[in-house]
């Protein structure tokens, strides 16, 4: 995968798709999670519905102020066609504050609709 550099603040935009994959064991199983949202707002919202659905713990795993998309960090992934591909990563789960975000996903913007 390619770096790309001087890459705009794509999570900044009001609007516009934007792909999400799960972090999984492989890239096809990963794939096959794949859901597009209209905006990163939509697509925050249904990361943390998924994961706090079922949690029977105190309060919620984390919500959509812990969610970090690494914009500074951006790739270009050939296998499945994504251009700017970024991580969606987690500052806490549940009481477990993070010092380094961990990742939970990727996302991108640029990507054919066919990738998935």
């Amino acid at each position: 995968m390619a770096v790309i550099k001087n890459v705009e603040k794509v999570t900044k935009r009001k609007s516009g798709p934007v792909i999400f994959r799960p972090q999984r064991g492989s890239l096809e199983k990963a794939m096959s999670e794949a859901k597009e949202f209209r905006n990163f707002r939509e697509m925050k919202k249904f990361v943390v519905k998924s994961w706090n659905d079922g949690w029977q713990g105190d309060g919620d795993l984390f919500t959509i102020d812990d969610i970090v998309i690494n914009t500074s960090h951006v790739v270009d992934d050939p296998r499945n066609g994504w251009e700017d591909t970024m991580y969606v990563c987690i500052k806490r789960l549940g009481k477990e504050i993070y010092k380094t975000p961990q990742c939970i996903g990727m996302c991108a913007t640029r990507y054919p609709k066919s990738s998935w």
